[in-house]
């Protein structure tokens, strides 16, 4: 039997990539980082056929959960999407993520296909429809605006569904530093407080109190419409990028996996004394610091630190 997910496997053009950025109004490294995230940063397996992943507990009347289904290997999810496709093929090829985006069949309106086939079948044939398929998608559901923030939390919750508790989140962070080696700004809204929200305060030159309300949201969208960008009040990658250039801002950036293991480290490790000189070396690092780079110069501190950490630990991150 030959599936609609055989096709001709068609790499990706020159410059395809560039031209989903300027739909989207985003950088090539977002996109790039979300494929990454979704599919190793592939279109097509070894074999040919288009890179997919059956979801079973999305088939009608199905008795598998979704943590269960978490446990199922590569190898027999794939055969019981053939079972699956015998039975049923709408249902299957809808039940499935399909592509380097990871696009589930049954979104296929979504990415401007009539249905779950010809989607596959198109991304089956060529990575370029994959590509034109994720931006018609991040369209349709407005998620534009949350990449261009590098909001990744909110793109978490609409295009992943939620369910990971912002660990989605922190690994599209982690791969965009990877790809640019620059950190993402913390994203802040109306009904933020803290630390970042008295910098963002202390740029705009209005009262630093902590408090993300009505009167900080009015300077931002004032601010936004006076540099030429989006009025939306979200204060993002690009409306801190102007911060930066107009105000002198200096944003707090995002958290990935490794700021998580690296606190867990020196929140054990200092109760034994041994992580003591790392929480003072990272006290005093510059902001931004945390990425590849700072973790490099590091590394071997975070070691030492671990061996100790774990006296005191039994849990992993």
């Amino acid at each position: 039997m030959r599936y609609p997910w055989q096709g001709n496997a068609q790499p990706m053009s020159e410059g395809k990539l560039a031209d989903a950025a300027e739909r989207i109004g985003c950088g090539v490294a977002e996109i790039s980082a979300v494929i990454e995230v979704e599919a190793a940063g592939r279109a097509f397996l070894r074999d040919g056929t288009l890179i997919r992943r059956f979801e079973p507990h999305t088939m009608p009347g199905a008795t598998t959960s979704w943590r269960d289904s978490l446990g199922i290997g590569p190898s027999r999810r794939d055969k019981m999407l053939g079972e699956a496709y015998e039975r049923s093929p709408d249902a299957a090829l809808r039940a499935t993520s399909w592509g380097a985006p990871q696009i589930m069949g049954f979104n296929c309106q979504a990415a401007d296909y009539d249905s779950a086939a010809a989607m596959v079948r198109a991304f089956a044939d060529s990575e370029d429809a994959q590509i034109d398929g994720f931006v018609s998608l991040i369209l349709d559901w407005g998620l534009d605006g949350a990449i261009r923030a590098h909001d990744w939390q909110t793109f978490e919750n609409r295009y992943n569904g939620g369910g990971q508790g912002g660990a989605y989140a922190r690994k599209i962070e982690a791969a965009y530093r990877r790809k640019t080696g620059e950190a993402s700004p913390e994203v802040l809204r109306l009904g933020d407080g803290g630390a970042a929200v008295r910098r963002l305060q202390a740029a705009l030159g209005v009262t630093v109190d902590g408090r993300f309300g009505p009167a900080t949201e009015d300077a931002v969208r004032t601010f936004q419409e006076r540099v030429g960008l989006p009025v939306d009040g979200l204060v993002g990658a690009r409306t801190w990028e102007a911060l930066k250039q107009n105000r002198d801002a200096k944003p707090k950036v995002q958290a990935t996996k490794i700021d998580k293991i690296a606190a867990r480290v020196i929140e054990y490790g200092t109760k034994g004394g041994a992580g003591a000189g790392l929480g003072a070396v990272l006290d005093r690092a510059p902001s931004g610091a945390m990425d590849m780079v700072f973790y490099g110069l590091a590394g071997v501190v975070l070691i030492v630190a671990a061996v100790w950490a774990l006296r005191w630990a039994r849990d992993t991150v």
